[in-house]
């Protein structure tokens, strides 16, 4: 297997060694399940934005100002619906 060397500032290599040591794997490991994480999170996350992008984008509004009054409107909607009921 290939390796490379890595510098980090020792505080930050203190750091990650005690989040690694707590969680009982080792720092390689746990890095390596953290770029795998934000891979697939990345990917999702391009999924989503394509998915919205084919179903017509957020309409929320072309402006600043289409796009907070759609907010309050919004906002609105759910105060009606969820609370209230508990200020009558």
């Amino acid at each position: 297997m290939e390796t490379v060397t890595l510098e980090l500032p020792s505080s930050l290599h203190t750091d990650l060694q005690a989040l690694a040591a707590e969680q009982d794997g080792d720092l390689v490991a746990m890095l390596s399940l953290w770029v795998r994480q934000r891979q697939n999170w990345l990917r999702e996350l391009c999924e989503l934005r394509d998915l919205i992008q084919r179903e017509g984008g957020l309409a929320v509004g072309d402006t600043k100002e289409k796009v907070v009054e759609h907010m309050r409107k919004t906002r609105q909607e759910i105060f009606e619906a969820e609370y209230a009921h508990l200020y009558r």
